[in-house]
């Protein structure tokens, strides 16, 4: 009976000796001291890191691919044959199917600085753009005929004279940058072909009977290369 009693008082003291260890280990105090640590370490994390905003998109501009559309160009071009530079406007317009067709009509006024080669070239135009973003490249291809609107000139012992326009075709590729779905500006360069009919005299200042005076008539062909920048609406 003794050896029992004295067990289970051992078993007692065990157990009560677990459960102050139990308590030290879990005390509030000492859970308390933890707990403000955490929680000041949490705070200065926070404010260490950087805000995060939410994603954005950024906006999406797309200029008009389909309906009527008009271009207005300042255009300058230099003749390899003739070896003349020539500036002017061009104005086209037409109607956009879809963003890679376009078809117009269009005029320009082109002068040198002699005004011999002066000329009003009216054209028919397809007009390609290739992506439908803020910026695309884009082509155009034109045909048409050129009128002469020059004067003879030049120096005395020789002087030009464009009696007769031509056929003009060309070729441009450039860029094209949109404000809004109806507000662009764009630049371009490419190359252009025309033929002219001229008359050259040679000492036009002598007498036409005079064996030194001279009139050769002859067809050129023009080669331009071509570029400028304008708007598109």
């Amino acid at each position: 009976m003794k050896r029992i009693l004295a067990l289970i008082a051992g078993v007692v003291i065990s157990i009560s000796s677990m459960g102050q260890e139990l308590s030290l280990q879990f005390s509030p105090e000492r859970n308390y001291n933890l707990t403000s640590m955490d929680i000041s370490m949490l705070e200065k994390s926070e404010l260490s890191a950087p805000l995060s905003l939410p994603f954005a998109a950024p906006k999406h501009v797309e200029f008009k691919y389909h309906g009527v559309y008009c271009v207005t160009d300042v255009a300058m071009a230099y003749d390899l044959t003739e070896k003349v530079f020539l500036k002017g406007i061009n104005i086209s317009g037409g109607w956009q199917w879809r963003r890679h067709s376009g078809f117009g009509v269009g005029i320009s006024y082109l002068t040198d600085a002699e005004g011999v080669f002066s000329q009003m070239p009216m054209f028919l135009e397809w007009r390609c753009h290739m992506l439908r973003n803020q910026v695309t490249p884009f082509t155009s291809l034109t045909a048409g005929y050129t009128l002469p609107m020059g004067r003879m000139n030049g120096n005395k012992e020789m002087k030009r004279e464009v009696i007769r326009g031509g056929v003009v075709v060309g070729l441009s590729i450039g860029a094209r940058y949109a404000f809004n779905r109806n507000l662009a500006v764009n630049a371009y360069i490419g190359y252009q072909l025309q033929s002219l009919r001229i008359h050259r005299y040679a000492n036009s200042n002598l007498e036409v009977t005079d064996p030194n005076y001279s009139r050769i008539e002859e067809s050129i062909i023009q080669n331009f290369i071509k570029f400028g920048f304008g708007v598109n609406f």
